[in-house]
């Protein structure tokens, strides 16, 4: 190693051994918080106005990849070569077959690290080059429906998400590179789409209101939007996390569903799931909302002004804990849970699939992303039934609470409790990785949740149906079109 280098790592392990934590989840979380200065002086001083694009490029591709080889050594080269295949791809082949052959590339490569990881640390925490490659499958296949919808596909045949997301032609080396290794989203993400992420290094997404005369607050909007507010709140969010992570650490962990002392009466088996399932949430806010944070910093995440005139940065929100926290049933939990990764999902799987249920095939790709630890299948099987079981019950029963303010607020307390129920319940296991261990901690309610809710999915009548739903996009016809279990926030009725 270079002297740099080794001084970095005599710092990280430092600190790792004050800390008590492994060091190579020190140097992950340093050199995120490493790129939160990087970000604001990258927005400050290499602004698109004063810097050609190009050099905004080199140095956002330059340091992460510096990071990445900081990160992971000589993992890197597997990074590159992913990436490599996927642009080759993109270059060689056909518009209206490039997305399948992406999926292919990808997901078979994803398998295989997925593998690979479970034969060399089963279950464990180690950081390698399988979190970002789980990004870059986002990302590959994120440009390869992007290029098909552009040369492939009519306009009109679009949704509106698909034309706003369009190229028309493959990116250039330089463009590919640095969306695929910038450094503000390189180690944890989050994932955009090409187009968005163009307009974000050319300064065309950072543009004033036109007439802005129109608001009261018309002079905040005279000029382009500034991202220190929605990045500083965001930050201090993530340490709000972290804090209450911390906090809830001191008493309970993963393992404690599978502890008889904490699990002892049906009080605390639902106390002790909550709590536990509650440690595994903040552990992703915290990181989430971290590197939103991050990438706010840096200029990217802005989508224009809401209906008041209040800039908006959700482009890479991806978590909306207030939604996650207080849901009143699984679809709005989902939609405020990864957030870009359900909008990926939808992208690619949800509105792209003809020959099976897309809401049933949007969950198993989602599992088949995460790995294939046993608990896992678990925990996604159990939601998508237990989705369809809650928009069932949603129709049959929510216009009899409609009635006045008293009701609607029961039925929305009733919703959250039971909601919040099925949810702890089925991702008490995500994090116990071993198939004996999920259906243990499923035995201690003696299945009943699951029970109920196959009994609601499979044997309960469909009930009244909701609104007539808009086109999504699909290239299947309309009378097919399903809603997303994504985060789409229009109503079941």
């Amino acid at each position: 190693m270079s002297p740099p280098i080794n001084a970095l790592e005599a710092v990280f392990q430092a600190v790792a051994d004050k800390a008590g934590f492994p060091i190579d989840q020190v140097r992950y979380v340093l050199l995120l918080v490493l790129s939160y200065p990087i970000a604001f002086i990258f927005y400050r001083l290499l602004t698109p106005k004063n810097t050609s694009v190009t050099t905004r490029h080199v140095f956002s591709a330059a340091v992460g990849v510096a990071m990445g080889f900081i990160c992971f050594g000589w993992q890197m080269l597997i990074l590159f070569a992913f990436v490599g295949v996927g642009y080759l791809l993109l270059l060689s082949l056909p518009p209206a077959v490039v997305q399948y052959y992406s999926f292919a590339w990808v997901m078979g490569c994803i398998s295989v690290a997925h593998v690979y990881r479970m034969t060399m640390d089963f279950g464990g925490y180690s950081l390698d080059f399988t979190g970002p490659l789980m990004l870059h499958v986002q990302k590959i296949t994120l440009v390869a429906w992007a290029l098909h919808d552009g040369l492939a596909r009519k306009e009109s045949d679009l949704n509106d998400d698909q034309k706003a997301n369009l190229i028309h032609k493959p990116p250039s080396v330089l463009e590919y590179t640095s969306y695929m290794f910038n450094f503000h989203s390189f180690l944890a993400g989050p994932s955009c789409s090409m187009r968005e992420y163009l307009s974000f290094m050319d300064g065309s997404n950072l543009q004033p209101l036109a007439n802005p005369n129109q608001f009261a607050n018309a002079k905040d909007h005279s000029k382009a939007p500034s991202p220190l507010y929605p990045a500083v709140t965001k930050f201090l969010s993530a340490i709000l996390c972290i804090s209450t992570m911390t906090l809830i650490g001191q008493y309970y962990t993963d393992q404690s569903v599978v502890d008889p002392s904490y699990m002892s009466t049906w009080p605390h088996k639902l106390l002790t799931t909550y709590m536990v399932c509650l440690f595994v949430r903040t552990r992703y806010y915290f990181i989430w909302k971290l590197t939103d944070s991050i990438n706010n910093a840096a200029g990217l995440g802005f989508s224009g002004y809401d209906k008041l005139g209040k800039a908006k940065w959700d482009i890479v929100n991806n978590a909306k804990i207030l939604d996650i926290e207080l849901g009143v049933n699984i679809r709005s939990y989902l939609g405020g849970w990864n957030c870009t990764s359900s909008k990926w999902l939808r992208r690619t799987v949800y509105e792209r699939v003809t020959f099976f249920d897309p809401n049933m095939a949007t969950f198993l790709v989602s599992a088949w992303w995460h790995g294939f630890y046993p608990s896992y299948y678990l925990m996604f099987v159990h939601l998508a039934i237990a989705n369809a079981a809650s928009r069932k019950m949603r129709r049959l029963v929510r216009h009899h609470f409609q009635a006045n303010l008293a009701l609607q607020w029961s039925y929305d307390v009733i919703t959250h409790i039971v909601t919040e129920c099925l949810v702890d319940y089925g991702c008490a296991t995500f994090a116990l990785v071993w198939l004996s261990k999920g259906l243990a901690v499923w035995s201690e309610f003696y299945f009943i949740p699951s029970i109920i809710i196959c009994v609601i999915a499979f044997g309960f009548p469909s009930g009244k149906k909701g609104r007539k739903e808009k086109a999504t996009g699909s290239e299947k016809p309309a009378a097919n079109t399903q809603q997303s279990t994504q985060p789409k926030t229009e109503k079941i009725d």
